[in-house]
């Protein structure tokens, strides 16, 4: 059975390393979505890998730090005369077989295991962090390559009515209904667009090239162009309520609960250590009278006696009280700027909320007009070249625009669910439910 978890662990990881440096070759017809992209990249991170193998390690730790120190087993033999190393010569000669237990002080054992089991939680939920952390930056890389390619798109369109327009003016000028001025300005957008597509595709690369930190195919592959959906929000009380439930607070109430058990701990190093032992021994010389040796047994209790505990126990103790306390200070810390950067990303969310809605509802339309007014304005010789090209151009800049706020909305709305992110209920069996 264990052979068998062996070898699928060892396909589910030929598994993924497959999927990431041959996903390029598989899918590259195939546009990349981002559930997909959080699929893969939570899949592949060696990061996580590492912390969740940490956690296994640490839930082994655990378990053993409970335990008994082993037994000790003595052998030897005693008051060996050194002229002929006989054992049957002198009465008191022996050979001994003994066997020790130490147990430790106080309760000192159940707390050792309970302090380690605490650091196996904080492992865990830092476990956790790193996969929350992870999802935030993929898909705060994944949006930002899909505005790239998407302002890409845009460009390369406008830039297609533009040089329609640079052919329409250059008719129209050879025929002398238009002045060079005309063609010398169409020529002009003309270059200026081409020079904001080859910055847009150095950004495109540059995006996903970041992207390809967790996602080698990203390089190669489009992403679907279409907005993803990233789930509702509740309201900034709610969100904070829940901050209490964050993994990153939850490992430092498990790092907190370690702490309390290492002050429990120190306590525990006023009583004495019991060590106990049984010895057999035996002789092989007769007694004086010529009787046969009795064999004997011994039995052993030593303690440990914490007479002067000013520089050691109490030391001990007053260092750990510290550490318990500058952890609970610092847990207020972290609540306190997660909660201050909730707020500012919380506003930022709503105020990118509302300027999305005025490009949707108004100034998409508005631009959009504005621009069909002006071209059957000048094909009807009521307005000069330059006015059509401002009104095309604004035009070209507002639809940027509007993309690039739909994509910062997103991307606030990915660093609020970073923020939203609670706690895996406990599994069964679990007493650190925090």
């Amino acid at each position: 059975m264990c052979q068998l978890k062996h070898y699928c662990k060892i396909l589910n990881g030929c598994t993924v390393l497959l999927l990431l440096f041959f996903s390029p070759l598989l899918s590259a017809s195939t546009p990349l979505t981002l559930d997909q992209a959080e699929r893969i990249a939570l899949k592949g991170d060696p990061n996580i890998q590492a912390s969740q193998l940490r956690a296994l390690a640490a839930a082994q730790s655990a378990i053993a730090s409970a335990q008994l120190a082993d037994p000790k087993l003595s052998l030897g033999v005693f008051n060996v005369p050194i002229d002929d190393f006989s054992l049957k010569q002198n009465p008191s000669s022996q050979l001994r077989f003994g066997l020790s237990q130490t147990f430790a002080k106080g309760d000192s054992l159940r707390l050792q295991g309970l302090q380690a089991e605490y650091l196996a939680l904080a492992q865990r939920h830092s476990s956790s962090l790193l996969q929350a952390l992870l999802l935030r930056d993929v898909r705060q890389h994944f949006l930002e390559t899909l505005y790239q390619q998407k302002a890409l798109q845009i460009l390369r369109k406008n830039r297609r009515y533009f040089a329609e327009l640079l052919i329409s003016s250059d008719n129209l000028y050879s025929v002398g209904r238009a002045n060079q001025q005309a063609v010398l300005q169409a020529e002009l957008e003309l270059s200026r667009l081409d020079d904001q597509i080859n910055q847009a595709l150095n950004q495109l690369e540059i995006a996903r090239a970041s992207l390809a930190k967790w996602l080698p195919m990203a390089v190669e592959t489009e992403l679907l162009t279409s907005l993803p959906s990233l789930g509702k929000l509740a309201e900034l009380p709610t969100l904070q309520q829940q901050l209490l439930q964050h993994p990153m607070i939850a490992r430092a109430d498990a790092y907190i609960g370690a702490a309390k058990q290492g002050v429990r701990l120190a306590e525990e190093q006023y009583k004495p250590a019991v060590s106990l032992g049984l010895e057999y021994r035996q002789r092989f010389a007769d007694e004086a009278d010529g009787k046969e040796p009795v064999d004997m047994l011994a039995a052993m209790l030593s303690l440990d006696l914490p007479l002067f505990t000013d520089k050691r126990q109490d030391k001990r103790l007053a260092a750990q009280q510290y550490d318990y306390q500058a952890l609970k200070w610092q847990r207020v810390d972290i609540l306190r700027d997660m909660r201050q950067k909730l707020r500012a990303e919380y506003g930022n969310w709503q105020r990118l909320q509302q300027r999305s809605t005025r490009y949707q509802r108004q100034l998409l339309g508005q631009a959009a007009a504005h621009a069909s007014a002006a071209l059957s304005a000048y094909q009807s010789g009521v307005v000069d070249f330059p006015t059509l090209m401002y009104a095309r151009i604004s035009e070209l800049d507002i639809r940027l625009r509007a993309s690039r706020v739909e994509i910062d909305l997103l991307k606030a709305q990915a660093e609020l669910l970073f923020y939203r992110v609670t706690v895996l209920p406990p599994q069964q069996g679990d007493k650190h439910a925090l």
